[in-house]
Order: structure tokens, then sequence, then C-alpha cells
């Protein structure tokens, strides 16, 4: 049996080692996303596991995304088994390790919350004064579509950026470093068609493996959220794959560390 995959700590890595280069890239396809979920040898395991973070309040979706966070860095470095093994031996690493996408995640959602309940009173409001004082309901049923239109189109853009945030998080697990305006604005441009298109591809395929999961009496619900949550950081890798293969300026990745449970020795005869 070869030796488990020893990390190449930091010499420091030549940068084709770590960063896809212009003719490693695929293309972005949300179905790839998906496809990448099923295709993973520790498929059962992981959804299992996967299942109990879930289940575990708080620590345990910090846990999955400290998961992510690992399995994230290994398919940038091209890892030969990008998606490791859930193993609770490394459940508090994960934690450890999930911390900064928890806290980026809390910092950018609930002003973006606070905000988009704010433009929603405020735009309710104007249409209520408008239709009062037109004493026409058209007026009224007018400004609510073009308000609901912006909405939706603010509601778009935010979700760029998120996505920028979320994937710095992920490969850096900084929250410092996830927040820096001036990467997080340059990635959400560059990557801002890409983004809203294929998150909207990757909403259709998300709905129907929910329902799949609904229509199972309910019991595929569980692990149909999760192999959504793989599969959307498996979407983040590729649109930022995508992105370096263009010449895109890369975030900070954190240097490759071996997990708790490829650390124990095989046992004898093993």
């Amino acid at each position: 049996m070869q030796p488990p995959w020893q990390p190449q700590l930091p010499s420091p890595a030549p940068a084709e080692y770590v960063t896809p280069g212009p003719g490693d890239d695929p293309g972005v396809s949300a179905l790839r996303a998906v496809k990448a979920v099923f295709e993973s040898e520790n498929l059962k395991t992981n959804l299992l596991l996967g299942i109990v973070f879930l289940l575990i309040p708080i620590v345990g979706p910090i846990a999955l995304s400290g998961w992510m966070c690992e399995a994230h860095q290994r398919l940038v470095r091209r890892h030969p088994n990008p998606m490791p093994k859930i193993d609770f031996n490394d459940f508090v690493e994960y934690i450890k390790r999930g911390l900064a996408v928890f806290v980026t995640s809390l910092i950018i959602t609930l002003p973006v919350l606070l905000l988009t309940y704010a433009l929603m009173a405020a735009a309710g409001f104007v249409v209520f004064l408008a239709t009062s004082a037109t004493n026409e309901p058209v007026v009224g049923i007018v400004l609510g579509v073009v308000a609901l239109l912006v909405g939706v189109l603010f509601i778009f853009m935010l979700t760029v950026v998120v996505n920028a945030v979320h994937t710095s998080a992920e490969l850096s697990e900084e929250v410092g470093e996830s927040l820096k305006f001036g990467k997080i604005m340059a990635y959400s441009k560059a990557t801002f068609s890409r983004v809203l298109i294929k998150n909207i591809l990757f909403g259709f395929l998300a709905f129907g493996i929910i329902l799949v999961g609904l229509l199972l009496c309910y019991l595929g619900l569980y692990p149909a959220v999760v192999v959504v949550q793989i599969a959307a950081m498996h979407l983040r890798y590729q649109i930022y794959a995508e992105y370096l293969a263009r010449g895109g300026e890369p975030f900070t990745l954190k240097p490759p560390q071996q997990l708790p449970s490829e650390a124990r020795p095989a046992a004898p005869g093993y």
C-alpha cells in the first residue's frame, strides 16, 4: 500500500503547482459540479457523516465548512484525492478551519439582510404613497414591478460579492484576508456574469435535487442538502479556476496541511 499523501509544504512551491494554467481551463459547468460529488470515491461515507455534521447544532455545520475548505484547497492544488473522506478524528480540526467561513458569512450576511429588508420596506412605502396620491392602482402596480426588478438585480449583485468572499475564506481561512475590499471587488467584477449565470443554472439543479429528496419520504432531504452544499463548493472552485486561467490575481492560499486522520500510521500488515 502506498503511504498517505504528504503535503508539500511551501519551499516555496512553484506557481504552476498551486494554480491552474491557461491550458487547464475546462470551463464552468453547474452539472459537472454535481457530478463531481457523485464521482467521489468517498461518496457514501461523506454523505453519511455530512448529514451527521449538519445535525450537530452550530459546530456541526462549521465543521462541514472546514471540510469544504480542505476540499476546495485540494482542488486548486490538483490533489489526487480532492474530496477526502470525512472522519470524526478530524472534527475539531475542521471546526477550527471552518470558523473563518462562519465569521465572514455572518459579517456579510447580516448587513445584507438588514439592507434588503430596509429597501423592501422603503419600496413598499413609496408604492403606498404613490397609490394614495394618484388614486390610481396601476401606478402602484407599475412601481411595485419596478421595485421588484431592482430588488432582484440588487440581490444578484450581492450574490457575486458573497461568492467572492466565500471563495477567499475557503482558500485562505483568514477573516481579514477574506474581507480585503480591493481583492473582493476585483474578483467580483471579473466573475460577475459567470457567477450570475452559473448560479441561476445551479439553482435549478439544486431545486431538483432537493425535490427528489423530499419525494423520498423526506428521508432523502438530508443527503440532498449535503450534495447541494458540496456541489456549490465545487462550482466556486470552477469559477475560481477559470478566473486564474484567464490571468486573474490569485487569492491567498493556505499552506497545505495534513489532516489528523491522514497522519495516523497505518496498522501493521494493512
